[in-house]
C-alpha cells in the first residue's frame, strides 16, 4: 500500500457501460490487465469515476459494490489504493428526447445510468421519495433542473436526505473495500436560483432569524448593504461545509475525505456556497482542479495559478494532502500536468474525459488508457522520491481576502480580477511567492502582498500593524481596508492610522435578482492623498512603521496600466538567502523548496507550443473545444541558469527526465569558488536543481 510519506500519484479508474455487466470473468480479467499496467507506470492510486450520479444506480448498488470490491482487492495486491469518486446529490433527470442527447454529447462519462421521468417519480429510501428532496428554485418553487448537467440536486439541508446518505456511505465503505472517498457536488449548483425548499427556509430562519423574501424584493437580493442577504451568503457556505461533515460522520475516524471544488476564488462562489476553506473543516484532502486543457492551446497554464496556490495554501495551513487534478488525452500532454503538479508542490491525479470527446462509444476504445499515458512522469517520480520533499522557500505571501470575495467583490473586476492579475504577474516576472488566507506572521513571510483587499475585520487589521510593527514588508494596491468584514464602511479606515486619506469611486451595483446577472463589468477607482499631496497614478508611498515597511499604490492592479513594477518592488524587498539566481532561462519560471539543509530548485516552461487534434473536440454546455495532441519545446543552452552562493555549498546537481543520469555541476571557481554556471543542455522540458548548502 502507498506509504505514508510517499506522494499520491493516481489516475481516473474509468467504468463504462461494458462494465455495467458485472459480474463477468472477461471483466474480472480486464480488471487485473489494468491494475498492471497502473501499477508498471508507477501509479499508487487509482480513484473510480464512472458510475458518477449514484442515485440512479440505487437498484444496482449491490452489483456495483462487488465490482469495486473486485477492483479494490486487485489494486491492493499490487499497492495501489482506491479511492471511490462520485456524485452525492446530482441526478440525470432528462425531460424530453434532446435532454437525453445533450447528455450522451456532453455528459457521457458520467455513465449516465438513470430512470425514466415517471419511474424516478416512485423511488424510496427508508421510507422517504427521493423527490422529496430535491433543491427548490426559489422564483418558481419548482425542482431545480440544471441544464448543463441535464440533472436535478436534492438537498443539503433536507435532513431525510442527509441521514439517506450517510446510510449509503456506511454501506459503501463496509462492502467495498475502499480506501479513500470523493463526495462531489455537495453544493448549491443552481447559484442564486436555489435553494426554496422547505428545510433551507426553517435553517434561515433558525439560526438568522430571517425569512426568505419574494425574488421580487430588491431589498434583499443583490443587495450589498443588506445585512440579512450577507447572512444568505453565510448560511450558504455553512451548508456545504456541514454536508461534509454528515459525510466525515459516517466514515471511520481518519478516513481520506475530499469534495469536488474547482475553484475557491472565484466571485461567482457566494451563489454556489462553494470554497475549500470551509471544506477544509471537515475533510482531511484537498483537490486543486486545473480545468481544461494544459497547458491551454495558445501554450500557457497560469491562468488558474491564483486558484491553485489558494488551495495549495489551505493544504499547507492544514497539513494535508493537495491532489492537482488536470485533464489529457495523450502522452505529452500527460507529462506537462505531472511536471506542473511538482513544480507547485502537489501530488499528481491524471484524467482523462473521453466521454465528452463527441465520438461514438465504439471509437473510444482506440484512445490509449491513463496508465499508458502517465508512465512516463509517475515511474521518474517514484525513482527519484528525495526531490519532491519540504516546504516553499518562497519570502512572499499574496493575500486571498475572503471577505473582499464574499460581500463585497461579487462581481469579477470588484476584487478577483485584481487578485488573478497580482498572481500571474509575479509568477511571470519569477517571484516565488505562495498564497495566504490570513495576515501572517513576518517570520514567516517577509513580504504581504494585498491587491484591493477593500474588507479587513478588526481582528486583520490588528493583526496587520502587528505585521509591520514585527518588521514585515506590506506592498499593498488599491483600496485597502476601507470596510470591515461584512463589507460595512468603517468610520476609520485602515490606512487613516497611518495619514493616508483614501477615496474610491463606486460603480453603479443594483439589486435586483438574479443578483449581479446584467451588471456592467466596470471598475472602481481609488485615489490617495498623503502628506497633503495627490498620489500620482503609478506613485509608491512608503511609510516606516516600527521595524516593518508600508508600500501603497492607490492603482488598481486589475486595471492593468500603467504597470505599476510590483514584481520589482517585491524583488527589492527581500532579504538575503543562501544563494541568489543570477540568470535564468528565458521562458522559464522558477520555484524553490527547502528540506532542512537542502534547496530543491524546479524550473517549468512558461509557455510551450502546443498542438491541437486535427479533429477531435471536446465538449461541454455550449460549445466545443479542441484538445492538446501534441507539445513541442526549445532545448535549454549550457549558460541558461547561474547561481551565486554566500558560502560554498556541499553539491549541486541537476536531475530531468530529459537526461539519462543526473549531473552533477563543479563551481566556475574549482572548490574555492562561489558562483556556479548550471549546464542545462539536453533539457527541454523540467528540471530539478538540488542543491546541499552544507
Amino acid at each position: 500500500m502507498k506509504g505514508q510519506d510517499e506522494h499520491y500519484r493516481a489516475i481516473s479508474w474509468w467504468l463504462t457501460w461494458e462494465d455495467l455487466e458485472w459480474p463477468d470473468e472477461g471483466l474480472v480479467d480486464k480488471i487485473k490487465r489494468r491494475a498492471d499496467r497502473a501499477a508498471e507506470a508507477g501509479v499508487n492510486c487509482a480513484i473510480l469515476f464512472g458510475t458518477h450520479f449514484r442515485w440512479d444506480y440505487l437498484p444496482f448498488w449491490s452489483r456495483l459494490h462487488d465490482m469495486f470490491a473486485c477492483i479494490a482487492e486487485e489494486l491492493h495486491q499490487r499497492d495501489i489504493v482506491l479511492f471511490d469518486h462520485h456524485s452525492a446529490v446530482l441526478t440525470h433527470r432528462p425531460r424530453n428526447p434532446e435532454n437525453a442527447w445533450e447528455i450522451w454529447r456532453r455528459n457521457r462519462h458520467h455513465v449516465p445510468f438513470y430512470p425514466s421521468m415517471d419511474v424516478a417519480a416512485t423511488w424510496t429510501f427508508e421510507g422517504h421519495l427521493l423527490n422529496d428532496w430535491r433543491m427548490i428554485d426559489v422564483e418558481t418553487g419548482d425542482p431545480c433542473f440544471l441544464e448543463f448537467y441535464t440533472a436535478e440536486e436534492f438537498c443539503i439541508n433536507n435532513p431525510h436526505f442527509r441521514k439517506a446518505y450517510q446510510t449509503y456511505v456506511k454501506r459503501l465503505v463496509r462492502e467495498t473495500g475502499i480506501d479513500g472517498l470523493m463526495s462531489d457536488d455537495g453544493i448549491f449548483y443552481d447559484g442564486w436560483r436555489v435553494c426554496g425548499c422547505r428545510w433551507c427556509r426553517e435553517r434561515f430562519g433558525r439560526e438568522y432569524g430571517h425569512s426568505l423574501p419574494p425574488t421580487s424584493d430588491a431589498s434583499f437580493w443583490g443587495n450589498r448593504d443588506s445585512e440579512a442577504f450577507k447572512d444568505w451568503i453565510e448560511i450558504r457556505f455553512r451548508s456545504s461545509a456541514d454536508f461534509l461533515g454528515v459525510v466525515k460522520e459516517a466514515l471511520p475516524t481518519g478516513f481520506p475525505l475530499m469534495a469536488c471544488c474547482s475553484t475557491s476564488d472565484g466571485s461567482h462562489l457566494p451563489a454556489v456556497g462553494m470554497t475549500y476553506q470551509e471544506f477544509i473543516q471537515n475533510s482531511n484532502m484537498v483537490m486543486l482542479e486545473m480545468c481544461g486543457a494544459t497547458p491551454g492551446l495558445d501554450g500557457t497554464w497560469d491562468g488558474r495559478i491564483a486558484s491553485q496556490l489558494l488551495h495549495l495554501g489551505i493544504a499547507r495551513d492544514n497539513e494535508c494532502p493537495c491532489f492537482g487534478l488536470g485533464y489529457g488525452y495523450f502522452p505529452e500532454p500527460a507529462f506537462f500536468i505531472w511536471a506542473l503538479n511538482k513544480f507547485l508542490g502537489s501530488d499528481t491525479w491524471f484524467s482523462t474525459l473521453k466521454g465528452r470527446l463527441g465520438v461514438p462509444n465504439s471509437a473510444l476504445t482506440a484512445f490509449p488508457d491513463e496508465p499508458e499515458l502517465v508512465g512516463e512522469g509517475f515511474v521518474w517520480e517514484k525513482a527519484h522520491p528525495h526531490l519532491f520533499t519540504g516546504k516553499s522557500d518562497a519570502q512572499t505571501a499574496v493575500l486571498f481576502s475572503r471577505g473582499t470575495r464574499d460581500y463585497y467583490g461579487q462581481i469579477h473586476e470588484d476584487y478577483v480580477r485584481d487578485y488573478h492579475t497580482t498572481c500571474r504577474e509575479l509568477m511571470s516576472k519569477k517571484c516565488n511567492f505562495e498564497v495566504v488566507t490570513d495576515i501572517p506572521a513576518p517570520e514567516d513571510w517577509r513580504i504581504l502582498v494585498m491587491s484591493s483587499v477593500t474588507c479587513l475585520g478588526r481582528d486583520e487589521r490588528e493583526k496587520l500593524h502587528e505585521y509591520l510593527r514585527g518588521g514585515g514588508v506590506v506592498i499593498a494596491t488599491g483600496p485597502l481596508g476601507l470596510r470591515d468584514e461584512r463589507a460595512r464602511l468603517l468610520e476609520k479606515p485602515w490606512l487613516k492610522e497611518y495619514g493616508v486619506e483614501v477615496s474610491v469611486t463606486e460603480p453603479p451595483r443594483k439589486p435586483g435578482f438574479p443578483p449581479y446577472e446584467n451588471t456592467e463589468a466596470t471598475i472602481s477607482e481609488c485615489r490617495g492623498v498623503y502628506e497633503g499631496k495627490v498620489i500620482e497614478k503609478g506613485e509608491w508611498i512608503h511609510i516606516e512603521v516600527g521595524e516593518g515597511q508600508l508600500f501603497w499604490c492607490p492603482d488598481r492592479m486589475g486595471i492593468g496600466e500603467p504597470d505599476l513594477h510590483l514584481a520589482e518592488r517585491v524583488g527589492q524587498n527581500g532579504t538575503e538567502k543562501e544563494y541568489s539566481v543570477v540568470e535564468s532561462p528565458e521562458g522559464w519560471v522558477l520555484r524553490s523548496f527547502r528540506d532542512g539543509a537542502r534547496v530543491l530548485l524546479h524550473g517549468l516552461p512558461a509557455k510551450v507550443e502546443a498542438e491541437a487534434h486535427p479533429t477531435i473536440r471536446k465538449r461541454f454546455i455550449s460549445y466545443d473545444e479542441e484538445i492538446v495532441h501534441r507539445l513541442h519545446y526549445e532545448e535549454l543552452a549550457s549558460s541558461d541558469l547561474a547561481l551565486e552562493f554566500v558560502e560554498i555549498p556541499g553539491s549541486v546537481t541537476v536531475y530531468s527526465p530529459d537526461l539519462d543520469a543526473p549531473r552533477p555541476v563543479e563551481s566556475e571557481g574549482g572548490k574555492t569558488g562561489k558562483a556556479f554556471g548550471i549546464d542545462l543542455s539536453g533539457i527541454s522540458r523540467y528540471f530539478i536543481v538540488e542543491i546541499a548548502l552544507t
